[in-house]
């Protein structure tokens, strides 16, 4: 699935945070067109879901740790926005995947409106940068996006494609990429930092299984 995503302004992308279900929402500020063209490879390694904010930002929709790796890496402040909210279907959940329908829902849990700012240090500030107490706007450009609150993976047209990739690879890339790891240009995907510990070993040892048990030759 590819989406051509335009700019978005910043006080729909702060409006549409504040609803419940929306996913959760990371601005990188004051990004160069250097730093952007790096960070665009590792959204196209990633499969990250991005919008570009005017004044020279970025938005990263769901993949928080991953976005505040990025902004730590870049040394930019970085601000998480969402409504602390989920909730499930009443009935069973295997009919509710298969159907789609569920006769009504249960809060799980509704701790309201959540921000939380970082320094270039990515050290959480006291107050955020970003005010998000504003004259809200119909968000209608992401509305049109159908997003929910889970782990997206779509790729970028002009970036990158999500293409054949097994969803369990991409997800062990980005918990490398979190913590550290190593970059394997042939495989297109972060391994572990360290394989000399029997952790890092089974780490790695994991993922040659995943690819060989799906035959991909790399993360498309």
């Amino acid at each position: 699935m590819e989406l051509e995503l335009k700019e978005v302004k910043l006080k729909e992308i702060i409006s549409y945070s504040k609803h419940k279900g929306s996913p959760r929402i990371t601005v990188l500020d004051s990004i160069t067109d250097d730093e952007f063209r790096e960070i665009g490879e590792l959204i196209s390694r990633l499969k990250l879901l991005f919008l570009c904010v005017p004044s020279n930002r970025i938005a990263f929709i769901n993949n928080v740790d991953v976005a505040l790796k990025i902004a730590k890496d870049f040394k930019k402040k970085s601000q998480v926005m969402y409504q602390d909210f989920a909730k499930r279907p009443s009935g069973s959940l295997v009919a509710y995947g298969l159907t789609g329908n569920t006769r009504s829902w249960i809060t799980l849990r509704d701790n309201g409106y959540i921000v939380k700012a970082y320094d270039e240090m990515g050290q959480e500030m006291q107050e955020p940068w970003l005010n998000t107490n504003i004259e809200e706007v119909t968000p209608s450009n992401l509305y049109k996006l159908g997003l929910k609150n889970f782990e997206i993976s779509l790729g970028i047209r002009g970036v990158g494609s999500s293409g054949n990739s097994n969803k369990e690879i991409l997800e062990l890339s980005r918990h490398h990429f979190v913590n550290g790891g190593i970059y394997n240009a042939e495989r297109n995907c972060y391994y572990p930092k360290d394989t000399t510990t029997a952790r890092g070993t089974a780490e790695y040892n994991k993922l040659e299984k995943l690819f060989r048990k799906w035959g991909f030759s790399s993360l498309h």
